[in-house]
C-alpha cells in the first residue's frame, strides 16, 4: 500500500512538471455546457462523506484515474493545467446572490478557510427576495433590502454586469418570497430575475442553490418545510430546462422530519450558524468536484 501511494505521488509530480502551462481562463473552454443538477431525494443526507479538502480529492482523482486508465493524458492535462486543482479556483470570478442566508455565508467565508477567494463576490442583503428584486419599486420602496454594490443600490442585474470578469453566479432566494408567494409564483419570479441577469451578462453560468429547510415550528404564509420541498422540486425542474446547475444543500441540513436540525439553527427559526455554513462550504466543494471531473 505504501509502495502504491508513493508511486501515485511520484506520477502526480511528474505529470505536474510535464503538463503545459495555461491561463485559468482555459477552465471555461474545458467546462461542459450542461451543469450538474443534484437530485432531491426527499430524505436527510449525511454530511460525513462530503469533501473536506477539494485539492486532495482532485489530486487523488487525477492520479488514480490516470493510473487505472479511466482518463487519458489529455483529460489529465486539461484538468491539471486549467488551474482548478485548489480549494477556491472553481469559485473564483463568481458571485453569490441572495438574502440573509447568503449574508451569513459571506460572514462565514470572511472568518474561516473557505471556498471564497479575492474574486468571489457577494450581492446579498437581509430580507431581500426575488419578488422585490424584479419589482418596479426595487430602488425606492425596497431600497433598504436590495444588495449594495460600491455603496450604491441598483438592480441586481446591473450590479453583476459591473463585476469584473465574473463568469459564474450562485443564487439562493425563496425564504422571504415564500412568506407571501406560492412555490410556483416564487419560481416564476426567480426565473424572471435570472433571465434579466443573463440578458445583461450573457456568458454567465447559473447555479441555483436549494432553499434550506427551516425549523419545524415555522409556518409563515407559504413558508414551511413542506412547501420548501415542493419549491426545491420545481427549482430542480427549471434548472434542467435551462441548463443551470442545481445544488442540493437543504437535505444535508435537515433531520428525519425534514426540518432544520437544531444544532444548525442560530435563532430557532430560519437562520443558521457557523456549523451549518461549514456544511454549505463542503457541499459547494463537493459540487465543484463533480463539475470539474464530469
Amino acid at each position: 500500500m505504501k509502495k502504491y501511494t508513493h508511486s501515485v505521488i511520484v506520477l502526480f509530480i511528474c505529470m505536474l512538471i510535464l503538463a503545459p502551462s495555461t491561463v485559468y481562463a482555459e477552465e471555461l473552454v474545458n467546462m461542459p455546457v450542461f451543469s450538474i443538477v443534484q437530485a432531491i431525494t426527499g430524505a436527510s443526507l449525511s454530511s460525513d462523506n462530503l469533501t473536506e479538502s477539494l485539492t486532495v480529492r482532485l489530486n487523488y482523482y487525477l492520479t488514480d484515474s490516470f493510473t487505472n486508465g479511466k482518463i487519458d493524458a489529455q483529460k489529465y492535462n486539461d484538468i491539471l493545467s486549467s488551474g482548478m486543482v485548489s480549494e477556491t479556483a472553481f469559485f473564483e470570478n463568481s458571485v453569490f446572490v441572495g438574502d440573509s442566508l447568503t449574508v451569513g455565508l459571506e460572514k462565514y467565508c470572511k472568518s474561516h478557510d473557505s471556498i471564497a477567494s479575492d474574486t468571489t463576490y457577494f450581492l446579498a442583503r437581509v430580507s431581500c427576495s426575488a419578488k422585490a428584486a424584479i419589482s418596479n419599486n426595487a430602488l425606492t420602496k425596497h431600497a433598504k433590502i436590495m444588495p449594495l454594490y460600491n455603496g450604491k443600490v441598483q438592480y441586481i442585474e446591473d450590479s453583476i454586469s459591473q463585476l469584473p470578469n465574473v463568469n459564474k453566479m450562485f443564487i439562493c432566494y425563496g425564504m422571504n418570497d415564500l412568506t407571501g408567494s406560492t412555490p410556483k409564483e416564487f419560481v416564476a419570479d426567480l426565473q424572471i430575475l435570472i433571465d434579466r441577469i443573463v440578458a445583461k451578462t450573457p456568458d454567465l453560468q447559473v447555479y441555483v442553490i436549494s432553499i434550506p429547510c427551516v425549523m419545524a415550528n415555522v409556518n409563515t404564509g407559504y413558508l414551511n418545510n413542506k412547501n420548501i420541498q415542493v419549491t426545491n422540486d420545481l427549482l430542480q425542474d427549471v434548472c434542467v430546462e435551462n441548463n443551470w446547475g442545481f445544488i442540493n444543500i437543504s437535505e444535508y441540513l435537515m433531520g428525519q422530519d425534514h426540518s432544520l436540525r437544531p444544532e444548525f439553527s442560530s435563532d430557532n427559526y430560519v437562520h443558521e450558524n457557523n456549523k451549518a455554513y461549514a456544511v454549505w462550504n463542503n457541499v459547494l466543494k463537493d459540487y465543484a468536484f463533480m463539475e470539474i471531473t464530469k
